[in-house]
């Protein structure tokens, strides 16, 4: 018996949203192209636009949607996105695009209509969450890209696909083909994105090059974050090398937000350092920065001012962007599960607010919710975060001159990396205490990506360290 093309779902008027596309090499087709098209993604900061080079330039409107893929196969037309999760049914956006020719597949925003303001992201996932009474209606379908056309894949350049587009979509109410403009110099660039974004008509451009790259032109993003954690660097100690960044929900909780290591001049760096590191306390979490090294915990009490170019709330491959929460008490930091949080993309630390204070009004998480897709709401983890294993423990001693010396190996697997990037999948802990020497207690931390990876580090230390005289005394 064939297998059935689209089963499962949840109402959406005369439709059904949240349904599961069943076709898996059509699935891995679409996160192939997502993840393809991504890697070409630049962002570029509107103070950036004249370092544009003269030429060929193809430019178009950017929607605040989200990004899925218009789908005639075996007969019925329906949405997916590139995850396999599908809208099919009696829907007028549907019902438009019923000419689309078999075995056709289109890239493009998958948006909400509204009156009187640009459409948001939000608007798109508070018109699916409507159930049976969706204003489906509202839902429109604004096509960028020709993927496959009539069963056969477009490899043509840009300008024939978006051509052919429209030709195989004619406007309505619900569908369109984003137009796009042919422009040779930065001037003209500037002038539409002031004619368009500055005016608050569209949320940004894309700026399509002849060599592939794609930029993504967008105003800045301000946001205010607590700082929880730093890092410093490791050359000179004395300055913070990265922040982390968290921010409020209602509950008091307080939600990963990212990393930050742009933090201005070497006075400004000294400066920080200084101020956080008289705010350090305990934590029962680990996270990582992007270089590898464990972050600091601290008392939060500093808030920063954060400009970003972007905030991502999925990754390349499609998966949804979750990081941590966690709340913090007199006894300091604990996890307390995975929620979906956007990503910030080149961010830079304006100033530290002292105008402002760490509770759930000064920096809310409410902020960034907005850039989150319609489907976030239901992707939460477990409000326990998974627990560390240990794979690994060593322990040697050495006496000399009536002291006793230790040495100890712990290996532990973090099973934290799938749900957190900021995770590294295995940590590599080394401790040697000697009594005898200035700073009694040395520690050496080092992370890996894999069990491969842990244990050529585990068996090197072990190498370098355990000599003759050393004693093995526990596991």
């Amino acid at each position: 018996m064939a297998r059935k093309l689209i089963s499962g779902g949840e109402p959406l008027g005369a439709g059904i949203c949240e349904a599961t596309l069943g076709d898996r090499a059509l699935v891995d087709f679409l996160g192939a192209y997502r993840r393809r098209v991504a890697g070409n993604y630049r962002a570029l900061p509107p103070d950036e636009i004249d370092k544009l080079s003269p030429g060929r330039m193809l430019v178009s409107t950017k929607l605040d949607g989200e990004l899925w893929f218009l789908v005639s196969w075996d007969k019925e037309v329906f949405l997916t996105n590139s995850r396999g999760l599908a809208i099919t049914g009696d829907l007028p956006i549907l019902k438009q695009a019923k000419t689309l020719p078999d075995r056709t597949v289109v890239a493009g925003e998958l948006h909400a209509r509204v009156e009187g303001r640009r459409a948001r992201v939000g608007d798109l996932a508070a018109a699916i969450a409507g159930g049976k009474k969706a204003k489906t209606g509202n839902l429109c379908f604004a096509a960028f890209d020709l993927l496959q056309d009539t069963g056969t894949l477009v490899t043509a350049s840009y300008d024939v696909r978006h051509t052919r587009l429209g030709e195989l979509l004619k406007p309505s109410v619900n569908l369109s083909v984003i137009p796009v403009e042919a422009v040779n110099a930065p001037a003209q660039v500037r002038a539409r994105f002031e004619a368009s974004v500055t005016t608050g008509e569209a949320e940004g451009l894309i700026i399509r090059l002849d060599s592939g790259l794609i930029y993504k032109l967008k105003p800045s993003i301000n946001v205010d974050a607590a700082i929880i954690a730093y890092t410093a660097k490791s050359d000179q100690p004395d300055m913070a090398r990265s922040v982390l960044l968290g921010l409020m929900h209602d509950d008091g909780r307080m939600q990963i937000l990212g990393g930050c290591g742009n933090l201005g001049s070497d006075d400004d760096r000294k400066d920080l350092l200084a101020k956080l590191a008289r705010l350090k306390t305990d934590s029962a979490v680990r996270y990582a920065s992007e270089s590898g090294s464990l972050y600091t915990f601290v008392t939060p009490e500093l808030v920063a001012e954060i400009r970003v170019s972007d905030l991502q709330s999925d990754r390349s491959d499609g998966s949804l962007s979750m990081t941590m929460l966690l709340r913090h008490d007199q006894s300091g930091w604990t996890g307390h599960g995975m929620r979906p949080s956007p990503r910030p993309i080149h961010p830079v630390l304006e100033r530290l607010r002292t105008d402002k204070t760490v509770d759930k009004t000064d920096i809310r998480f409410a902020q960034v919710a907005g850039y989150l897709p319609s489907h976030a709401e239901s992707t939460v983890a477990g409000e326990t975060v998974p627990a560390s294993t240990v794979w690994r423990r060593e322990v040697w001693t050495k006496e000399t001159k009536g002291q006793r010396a230790v040495r100890k190996l712990l290996v532990w697997k973090t099973n934290k990396e799938t749900a957190d990037r900021a995770f590294p999948a295995f940590v590599v802990h080394w401790t040697d205490y000697s009594a005898s020497r200035a700073n009694p207690l040395e520690r050496e931390v080092r992370l890996a990506p894999d069990q491969a990876g842990a244990k050529k580090i585990a068996d090197a230390m072990v190498e370098e360290n355990i000599k003759k005289g050393w004693n093995k005394v526990g596991e």
